[in-house]
């Protein structure tokens, strides 16, 4: 379709999961992307799967919730792209757990990753952005951050904390032409969700009993569906659409 074609797009988190997926969709509609992620070589192969997609991908090793590292990663990817019209920034860690089981520091880890990641490449990225022509910030949420689930205090108040980050920066950029949308998916199938499987003591067999009695649509999303919305909230197709929540989740908090 080519809606991204000339545009330069960061998604983080970009070697696996949700991230490759979005990352590979950019680039099959022409964009060049940026991969950054801590698994360096698989960023790598994911960047040789965007040129196969028909874009162009580098890939960048960081860690996103270390101030440092973002802003070093934002410089090198404004002189390699000449610019930033796009970021994706989904980076993320799911640890189970209540409030008596998670450690200080996995609670600290979950927030630095999850939130703080965000807010610090907004902070090195937007500035660019602001200088072209605007552009999109899309940050992963997550159904979870939209209500409350048993064993998983850290990660749902961290993913609570994104969907009103992305309203914040919606007001706070608006006016400079950078739209912000958050995107909240429900159980999709990447292996994200495990820790709390196996905190839960579900076996393979009891999660797809699960997902057939909760989920409406009777299955787990694909990583794919979720990187169309990104794809859409990114675009200029939702050029009037900034600070929204989109869920994408089979129906799930329909009847929740």
């Amino acid at each position: 379709m080519g809606r991204f074609s000339g545009k330069a797009v960061v998604v983080t988190g970009g070697a696996h999961g949700i991230g490759r997926a979005s990352a590979l969709r950019f680039a099959s509609e022409g964009a060049s992307v940026a991969i950054v992620d801590l698994r360096g070589d698989e960023g790598e192969q994911v960047a040789a799967e965007c040129l196969a997609a028909g874009g162009r991908g580098l890939a960048y090793r960081a860690d996103v919730s270390e101030p440092d590292q973002v802003a070093a990663v934002v410089g090198r990817i404004r002189s390699d792209l000449g610019g930033i019209d796009v970021v994706h920034s989904n980076a993320g860690r799911l640890s189970a757990g209540t409030v008596l089981e998670v450690s200080l520091a996995e609670w600290n880890r979950i927030f630095a990753v999850n939130v703080t990641s965000m807010f610090l490449f907004a902070r090195a990225a937007a500035p660019v952005m602001q200088e072209g022509q605007g552009g999109a910030i899309v940050t992963t949420g997550s159904i979870s951050g939209l209500l409350g689930e048993p064993a998983l205090a850290a990660y749902t108040a961290s993913k609570a904390a994104v969907v009103n980050l992305t309203r914040s920066m919606a007001i706070d950029f608006a006016r400079s032409g950078v739209r912000v949308n958050c995107v909240c998916p429900g159980v999709v199938d990447t292996g994200f969700n495990d820790p709390q499987f196996a905190h839960d003591g579900l076996s393979a067999g009891d999660v797809a009993a699960l997902i057939e009695r909760i989920v409406p649509m009777g299955r787990q999303g694909l990583p794919e569906e979720m990187a169309a919305a990104v794809a859409f909230l990114a675009s200029d197709d939702a050029s009037y659409i900034t600070g929204q929540t989109l869920v994408v989740d089979g129906g799930l908090l329909c009847h929740v």
